[in-house]
């Protein structure tokens, strides 16, 4: 299963990576997909989820966005190459954490921030853009607490 986990990782990765891209060179102006529901528009953010740390100091901002992201993903490549047996499901949890930490840390460490380019809103309701990369943690993270859940 730890190739599940090196391919799931590489595929988030990738599709993060493609989509940013396409986000940069494409998203001159905002494009509603779903009017009054779901826009594709670039935004740089230098803070993380819900622009969080995004006004703090430098040496805060690489602590809490290059520091401890780093550690999480060394932690998830060393849980699933030295845990006995992973499941399926574990696999998938863990590539999709650890290829969403490396898509966004990736921008960071180029950029200093983040390219986010999906955008979901309701009437006055707005919920913060984010990108492929944060939908694979998301994503991730509910797989995760599902595979430790006991049936």
């Amino acid at each position: 299963m730890r190739f599940v986990f090196l391919v799931v990782a590489f595929v988030t990765f990738l599709l993060d990576r493609v989509t940013k891209i396409l986000a940069v060179k494409e998203l001159h102006h905002p494009v509603d997909l779903i009017p009054g529901f779901l826009t594709l528009w670039f935004v740089e953010n230098r803070g993380a989820a819900f622009s969080l740390f995004a006004g703090s100091s430098e040496t805060v901002r690489k602590l809490f966005l290059l520091v401890i992201p780093v550690a999480v993903v060394l932690a998830v490549f060393y849980y699933a190459f030295t845990r006995r047996e992973l499941s399926l499901r574990l696999s998938v949890a863990l590539g999709l954490i650890a290829g969403g930490a490396l898509g966004n840390l990736y921008d960071r460490f180029l950029k200093g921030s983040v390219i986010d380019f999906i955008d979901f809103h309701l009437g006055s309701y707005h919920y913060p853009t984010f990108n492929v990369a944060d939908v694979g943690v998301f994503l991730g993270t509910v797989l995760l607490i599902f595979s430790f859940r006991k049936s």
